[in-house]
């Protein structure tokens, strides 16, 4: 199933239940994806989470029923979720500025439109991307767990503060991870800072997590700029152009920041995304 369409048919669903109760099975069924991973490839592609995006779609669409009907606000809070008009207004307030008897009485309301997927021609830019299958390797690290995606630097943090480069170099050929793995929670992920490890021994005996990484199919993205920034891009590429037009998705096993030595905050870093992939049969 292209993952344009795919995508589509989800948000189609979503906005269709914006009064009743979500079923994530419904998103496994036409999305392709486990619910944490369609949750995951959603923030990619929009830089929101889905549950933010979902209440800001209710309380728009609550906004609009305030204004164009007579419907009671109590009747409008349960609809959207809410159990009583206390906990409707005090949302309601806080996202739109104003509260529902205000905007009902004529002032301004916020609008949340919803989001579709289109492939995108940005003017002739490709990445440089290639497709390789990466023996089993190990890493080791810290990893932080149910965390959101900006608070990933904090496992560098910790990691850091208890071992140099130099010394995490000691357990294998040098080389840092950024990985994401064992995505279950719709809004936040599992981060590890690792490394390259050989002598896994070692390695626990340091105290460090240790992960086995099965052997399989990555895309392999070539990055170059600021970090997040060229990360989030590559992200973007994959989702929006790549995978509608080549049929490959997401494995659902880890996948990985791959960082080189340098300036993370030149616009000539360079560094490599690997995505785990499968092609898309459906």
């Amino acid at each position: 199933m292209n993952i344009i369409e795919s995508f589509n048919r989800s948000m189609n669903y979503i906005e269709s239940v914006l009064d009743d109760e979500l079923n994530e099975k419904e998103i496994v069924h036409l999305s392709g994806y486990s619910f944490s991973m369609f949750s995951r490839i959603f923030s990619i592609l929009t830089e929101t989470t889905l549950t933010e995006y979902i209440r800001s779609r209710k309380l728009t669409q609550a906004a609009i029923e305030l204004r164009e009907t007579k419907c009671k606000v109590i009747d409008i809070a349960v609809k959207y979720g809410y159990e009583s008009t206390d906990s409707f207004g005090n949302a309601f307030k806080k996202f739109h500025g104003y509260t529902p008897t205000e905007v009902r009485r004529g002032k301004p309301f916020r609008i949340v439109s919803r989001v579709q997927l289109a492939l995108s021609i940005r003017g002739g830019k490709a990445m440089n991307i290639r497709i390789q299958k990466k023996p089993v390797f190990k890493v080791a690290g810290k990893s932080i767990r149910n965390i959101e995606s900006a608070l990933c630097p904090k496992a560098w943090e910790e990691l850091y503060s208890k071992y140099s480069h130099e010394v995490l170099s000691e357990f294998g050929s040098g080389q840092s991870f950024g990985m994401c793995f064992d995505v279950d929670n719709i809004n936040n992920i599992n981060y590890m800072a690792c490394y390259d490890v050989v002598d896994v021994n070692k390695a626990k005996e340091k105290g460090l997590e240790v992960f086995e990484i099965e052997e399989g199919d990555y895309v392999v993205v070539n990055l170059k700029g600021k970090v997040p920034d060229c990360i989030h891009e590559g992200w973007k590429y994959l989702m929006e152009v790549f995978f509608p037009e080549h049929g490959y998705m997401h494995s659902g096993k880890p996948d990985f920041e791959v960082y080189s030595e340098g300036d993370m905050d030149s616009e000539n870093y360079e560094m490599e995304l690997w995505v785990p992939v499968v092609k898309d049969n459906e």
